[in-house]
């Protein structure tokens, strides 16, 4: 394990140092890298593996549309770019590496967690009035979800998504290294809720842990209803403000 923080310390400084150009190569390459391989491993799991080992089952029967996957691809890997170079910002607005201690980490991460389900909330909202809802109908497109549905947006909406760390970290500094890990994992969690799959089969639909965070099955509600379970990671202010479905 200390190896593996080691090398990835080492990593992460290198791309520090690296000279701008560099640097952005960098954070393209591993965006659409963690873009295209996520999204495989995530149709290769719900729609090979999983059904044949009898885990679990669609949401949404319906296939995808023609053509569905390379229109996601193709505007997944633009946003990547456009998430590639938002993350060049965490060069210069970041504290150090990583936390000074454990309960600092809970704080960063607990305070990240709210900021991030009250912004995602409001601009998700904001992309559904009259006046920006034609950038926000580019994902909707995808009606019947795949994994590759997750960044499968509009430029503009693009831009909103990225600009999520950099405003939180322009509040509360993060270490660079806790910053590319949330990223990181925000980009596996949201090909998750695309998946079109239910991923917790020995739960039911109605158990509170389900309700409480954005699992796939309230999510799809979302691309068939439009207006409805705004949320990201959790449905607490889909409850609160009444937009809860399912």
């Amino acid at each position: 394990m200390q190896w593996m923080l080691e090398s990835f310390n080492t990593l992460i400084n290198a791309w520090l140092q690296a000279s701008l150009p560099v640097a952005l190569l960098v954070a393209i390459a591993v965006h659409c890298f963690i873009y295209l391989v996520g999204g495989g491993i995530g149709i290769l799991l719900t729609e090979k593996i999983m059904p044949r080992l009898g885990i679990g089952r669609p949401l949404d029967q319906r296939p995808a549309k023609p053509r569905q996957l390379q229109r996601e691809v193709r505007t997944g890997l633009i946003a990547c770019v456009i998430l590639g170079f938002a993350s060049l910002s965490y060069r210069w607005l970041c504290a150090g590496i990583w936390p000074e201690s454990w309960l600092q980490a809970v704080l960063q991460i607990g305070s990240f967690v709210v900021f991030n389900n009250i912004y995602s909330y409001a601009t998700h909202r904001l992309l559904h009035t009259r006046a920006l809802s034609r950038f926000h109908r580019v994902h909707h497109l995808s009606v019947r979800v795949t994994p590759y549905s997750s960044y499968s947006v509009h430029p503009i909406e693009a831009v909103i998504i990225a600009a999520t760390l950099p405003l939180f970290m322009l509040l509360i500094p993060l270490g660079v290294g806790t910053a590319l890990v949330l990223h990181a994992v925000g980009m596996v969690y949201t090909t998750c809720i695309h998946c079109n799959y239910d991923l917790m089969p020995s739960l039911g639909d109605h158990h509170w842990f389900k309700k409480l965070i954005n699992h796939p099955t309230y999510h799809r509600f979302h691309h068939t209803l439009g207006n409805v379970n705004y949320g990201f990671t959790n449905r607490l202010v889909d409850l609160l403000f009444k937009t809860s479905k399912g």
